[in-house]
């Protein structure tokens, strides 16, 4: 385990990235959805971690509606965080939620930043031809 201080910013992602360098072995749980109300977008430290320390994620799940919990599959990321959700999307959609009415949108702000961007660029490309 390691001590967060959630107080305050202190560079966490930089420090778990960190923490993977000093161990042959360091295992991580990280709760992605950080809360327990509904919230628009995962926290998306477990991401920028994860893909920082260049280990793979896997998938840790407690399904309350078959009353199962475990490990359900890795994968390895690869910085397209619009792909990379897409996959970790595929295996949490089917999970069923404690309190679904508080089940947050499997979604990372950064994801829309890019489907923005790429909104924006596209009338860009448009008007000089390409």
């Amino acid at each position: 385990g390691v001590p967060v201080d959630r107080r305050s910013s202190h560079n966490l992602v930089d420090q778990l990235k960190a923490e993977y360098k000093k161990f042959d072995q360091f295992h991580l749980a990280i709760p992605p959805a950080g809360t327990r109300g509904y919230r628009d977008y995962w926290k998306s430290g477990f991401y920028h971690v994860a893909v920082g320390a260049e280990v793979p994620l896997v998938f840790g799940f407690l399904d309350y509606a078959r009353k199962e919990g475990g490990i359900g599959g890795v994968i390895d990321l690869t910085g397209d965080v619009k792909a990379d959700m897409d996959e970790i999307r595929k295996f949490y959609d089917t999970l069923g939620a404690r309190f679904p009415d508080r089940k947050s949108r499997i979604r990372l702000r950064a994801e829309d930043e890019v489907e923005e961007q790429a909104t924006q660029e596209e009338p860009a490309q448009r008007a000089v031809g390409m």
